[in-house]
């Protein structure tokens, strides 16, 4: 059994805790149901029946411990169809010949980095578009060659030949 007010584990017929001093209540009667004996305490991990499993405590917050969230479990290359793939292919020659408007990212799915390429391209009637030339270039390149980050679309469906 658990102190309530520090947390410390106290001995299960204790009516006082031996470390805060305060007064803990004491701990249900079995229940009795046409002769059977409800036991108090489950024998294999010594935890009252009816509170379920103990939380270990954590007395610098004065609040029960929790286990960091973790994430569900997923697999880590699920089959996608080829037809719902993109070409990596495809997506480096539209960032090449046609990257300073944003085309390759509006086929990839990045619609706002796709929006900025044509805008600014639009917008500053060409003189940035060299610019975004240069970016789309590179960005040509690392999908051609499966740089890191450009192997996926916006949905992260992974990048067909």
């Amino acid at each position: 059994m658990y102190c309530e007010n520090c947390g410390n584990e106290i001995d299960n017929n204790a009516t006082v805790c031996p470390v805060c001093g305060n007064t803990v209540a004491a701990p249900a009667e079995p229940v009795t149901n046409a002769g059977y004996v409800q036991q108090p305490y489950n024998a294999a991990y010594q935890q009252p029946a009816d509170q379920g499993a103990q939380q270990p405590y954590n007395s610098a917050y004065r609040q029960p411990y929790q286990q960091p969230y973790q994430q569900p479990y997923q697999q880590p290359n699920p089959q996608v169809p080829t037809s719902a793939q993109k070409s990596k292919i495809a997506a480096g020659l539209l960032a090449i010949f046609l990257g300073s408007i944003g085309v390759h990212n509006f086929y990839l799915g990045y619609t706002k980095k796709a929006l900025i390429q044509l805008l600014v391209s639009l917008l500053s009637f060409g003189i940035f578009a060299p610019a975004m030339a240069v970016w789309a270039l590179i960005e040509g390149i690392f999908y051609l060659t499966g740089h890191d980050g450009y192997t996926t679309d916006a949905n992260g469906v992974p990048l067909g030949e």
